[in-house]
């Protein structure tokens, strides 16, 4: 058997987040260029790819499938079953596929393969490009052993690796791949802050997200509850029942929008 950094990789989609996952490959070193084949519909889509990162592309799907030891689905959901229909034959029982679709359900992709193909969810983040993401995951029912742990080594390549039960990865996705939404615009705001009062670029990024980071290390360290941490800080101004209030707002709507979209695709 080949060693898992040996294997080859494919994706069937090569879009934003494709694009995440195959960076961090390349810049980790785990996988050999030639040993990734990305497959799209666009042709200009590929050619970007081709030309940035090295690696095999095509236009044909089936053709990416048969490819890669483990295969990414990394199209949009509403295109999942269309595609696999299309392509089922060339997903092997001896692959891997690993899906990166939002609310698609793995009883949903087992009926659509008919044939019992490990298979494993899961919700990908932006800072996964970095090696720092936060990757809930699931595991369908025909992986062996040596498969879970394969997947397991390679998922967290790209950051923290969650085991999740699947009746918790809409949550997830509301909390996690939509998480940095949540904060861009914080960050925003206080970058433009500085930038305002004279700060280079540099020294504002590093005031600002150090201070983000250094929070973000503290609650987790010493896993307290943030209304605890607070009131080692004197000075207080925000307005923090209506901060909260549009926090829990945005992650109820979209944990909310995940909710719908699942209940549209599996019909």
């Amino acid at each position: 058997m080949k060693n898992i950094e040996e294997r080859k990789i494919s994706f069937i989609g090569g879009g934003i987040i494709a694009e995440v996952f195959i960076m961090r490959l390349i810049e980790s070193g785990f996988v050999f260029q030639k040993n990734i084949m990305v497959s799209d519909v666009k042709p200009e889509r590929l050619d970007y790819l081709k030309e940035k990162y090295c690696i095999q592309v095509t236009s044909n799907n089936s053709e990416s499938a048969s490819f890669g030891d483990f295969v990414f689905l990394a199209v949009p959901p509403m295109q999942v079953k269309v595609v696999l229909s299309e392509n089922c034959k060339d997903i092997r029982k001896d692959k891997i596929l690993i899906s990166l679709a939002a609310a698609i359900p793995i009883w949903l992709i087992d009926s659509v393969l008919c044939k019992e193909v490990a298979v494993v969810r899961v919700i990908p983040n932006t800072p996964s490009q970095i090696g720092k993401g936060v990757n809930p995951y699931c595991l369908g029912k025909y992986l062996t052993e040596q498969q879970s742990e394969d997947a397991e080594k390679l998922l967290e390549l790209f950051g923290n690796a969650v085991e999740i039960e699947e009746s918790q990865m809409n949550m997830a996705t509301a909390i996690t791949a939509v998480g940095p939404t949540y904060w861009f615009p914080a960050v925003k705001s206080l970058l433009d802050f500085a930038k305002a009062k004279g700060l280079d670029k540099e020294l504002g990024y590093k005031l600002v997200v150090g201070t983000m980071q250094g929070t973000a290390e503290l609650i987790l360290k010493t896993m307290q509850d943030p209304d605890e941490l607070k009131l080692q800080i004197g000075t207080r101004t925000i307005n923090e029942n209506e901060l909260m209030s549009l926090f829990s707002e945005a992650v109820e709507s979209a944990f909310n929008k995940v909710i719908s979209s699942e209940k549209k695709l599996i019909q």
